[in-house]
């Protein structure tokens, strides 16, 4: 039986970063006088690392990973130069719809690569069926 690694620590990093970065995000400049926090955006940044957080307990290996990875590379990729580099105010939209696409995205990658081949509930051991015939414990 293969044994794929716990990659459940470098889940709760991209976490912690991707939550990190949605506030550095939500925190846009306000005229010349400060700063000011947009929840809607913050919400919405924090949706896919929501999503994603819900099935670090279920999926375990490499499909962890790699949907950890891919969701933290695409939302760096759109955040840092959308909102960082090239402010402008209109760039909302993109945040919005980048964040919702990587909800969506990294739900059917997670399902679809890392089910787990053995469905564990609250930490039970898998049951071994006896089979037909054969008296318990022999």
């Amino acid at each position: 039986m293969q044994h794929d690694g716990d990659f459940r620590q470098f889940a709760y990093g991209v976490i912690i970063f991707g939550s990190i970065l949605s506030f550095a995000t939500a925190v846009t400049p306000f005229y010349g006088t400060g700063y000011i926090l947009r929840v809607d955006i913050l919400l919405i940044g924090l949706l896919p690392y929501v999503v994603y957080g819900l099935f670090t307990d279920v999926v375990r290996g490499w499909a962890l990973l790699i949907a950890g990875a891919l969701l933290l590379g695409v939302d760096v990729g759109v955040k840092i130069p959308w909102h960082f580099l090239h402010h402008d105010g209109d760039a909302e939209n993109i945040l919005y719809y980048a964040s919702l696409v990587s909800s969506f995205v990294v739900l059917p990658v997670i399902l679809g690569i890392g089910a787990r081949r053995e469905k564990r509930w609250c930490g039970e051991p898998p049951v071994k069926e006896e089979q037909h015939g054969q008296a318990p414990g022999a």
